[in-house]
């Protein structure tokens, strides 16, 4: 059989490609295996470089054997053996470089390597750093290394520069708003520091906007309680308007009536005399209420029209500000119409007392005892907000009777 020697150059130099190619392919299996922190199958793969490149510096020896005539021992004694021989170690070296090189991509795909960790966190959409304490950064990724660029305008080196970069904790880089967020964590006995930055452009543009939306809101719920406050007083000017028109058109009656009357008919006369005289103490009494106009009055009459006895216990003390006598005068109503409709009373006990810092002001009926938790909705829910706005407060006790308390700061 022909021996390796024997061959033609060009048959030579085919298998000196291939033994150079099987050198290329093992290492880089060598870096890869050792890049996945697999140290003994890159000793094997380093066992199959050094096959490889043995026959490929034997190759070059016989090349040189013919070029000077010269050759090693080991050219020698390999080259006279069959070139089927050589072919077939060199295929075994090509099947083993293939199988280590399929192990690592193997490997690689269905174990978490450290690459596949950097390729994880490069691909998350927030920045990631770690750190020693001296700064020196032990892991980061692409994110943060862009944003430390934009930030301190040098590549990622140092977590500590970095920190300092970003102490007020949210900073707007590239049009985009970042929130980073840096803490201690134990890891291997030692303290690293941990660093991540997340984007959070969509919800601070809507944390703007709901800003804007509850400084809206604020300032329509000022206006409604403004407007609240005025709609009594307007109701109140309504029924005296209309109570005077009233008056009005019935005094012109009255006239026609007068005027119309035959001077004769006694009976007439009478009638038209009694008209007047009761259009006349309408007209005195809507007098008196002009100048009364007073809040007690109101109350007693609505007390009155209810069919609630009302008892003072003490008269109303001079303490309490204008705006604090109107509020405890629409509380008072409150009570009065509360304690006939839902606990049918008879009577209600109007109370004060006070202590160093608070003054109460306490409504006290004998209707019925409601069986759940009181609720403020309705009137009681808008003379809350109004005592909150004059810095005072509502609350209820119940027991042998119910009671209504308003509260006032000294």
């Amino acid at each position: 059989m022909i021996s390796f020697a024997a061959l033609s150059p060009l048959f030579r130099a085919t298998f000196s490609l291939w033994a150079l190619l099987l050198c290329l392919t093992a290492i880089i299996g060598i870096v890869s295996a050792l890049f996945l922190k697999r140290n003994g199958l890159a000793a094997f793969t380093l066992l199959t470089f050094t096959a490889a490149y043995f026959l490929w510096q034997i190759i070059f020896d016989i090349y040189l054997c013919r070029k000077t005539g010269g050759a090693s021992v080991a050219g020698t004694k390999l080259g006279e053996l069959p070139w089927l021989l050589w072919l077939l170690m060199l295929a075994i070296l090509s099947l083993a470089a293939m199988l280590l090189f399929v192990l690592n991509v193997r490997y690689a795909k269905t174990y978490i390597a450290p690459i596949a960790i950097k390729q994880c966190a490069d691909k998350m959409p927030c920045g990631i750093c770690y750190w020693h304490d001296g700064g020196r950064v032990i892991f980061s990724n692409i994110y943060m290394n862009r944003l430390c660029i934009a930030l301190t305008k040098q590549p990622l080196l140092n977590g500590n520069i970095l920190r300092n970069a970003v102490s007020d904790g949210i900073l707007a880089v590239d049009d985009r708003v970042w929130r980073f967020v840096c803490r201690d964590i134990p890891f291997d006995g030692e303290c690293l520091r941990e660093m991540i930055a997340s984007d959070i452009t969509e919800e601070y543009a809507k944390t703007e906007a709901l800003e804007i939306d509850t400084a809206e809101i604020a300032r329509l719920n000022r206006e409604l309680q403004k407007y609240t406050h005025g709609i009594d007083d307007i109701v109140r000017r309504q029924e005296i308007l209309q109570a005077k028109v009233n008056i009005h058109d019935e005094m012109n009656r009255l006239m026609l009536h007068t005027v119309a009357a035959d001077g004769e008919d006694a009976e007439v006369l009478d009638h038209i005399f009694s008209l007047w005289e009761k259009n006349t103490m309408l007209m005195c009494l809507e007098a008196n209420e002009e100048k009364k106009n007073d809040a007690s009055n109101r109350l007693e009459r609505l007390a009155q029209a209810l069919d609630i006895r009302l008892i003072w216990r003490a008269s109303l003390p001079d303490v309490l500000t204008k705006r604090q006598q109107d509020l405890f005068f629409a509380t008072a109503q409150e009570a009065l119409i509360n304690a006939a409709k839902h606990a049918g009373a008879e009577k209600m006990e109007i109370f004060f007392s006070d202590s160093e810092t608070i003054f109460y002001c306490g409504f006290e009926n004998d209707g019925i005892i409601p069986l759940e938790d009181v609720r403020f909705t309705g009137g009681l829910a808008n003379l809350s907000r109004l005592a909150g706005d004059e810095g005072a407060s509502l609350s209820v006790e119940t027991g042998e009777t119910f009671k209504l308390y308003l509260h006032f700061t000294k």
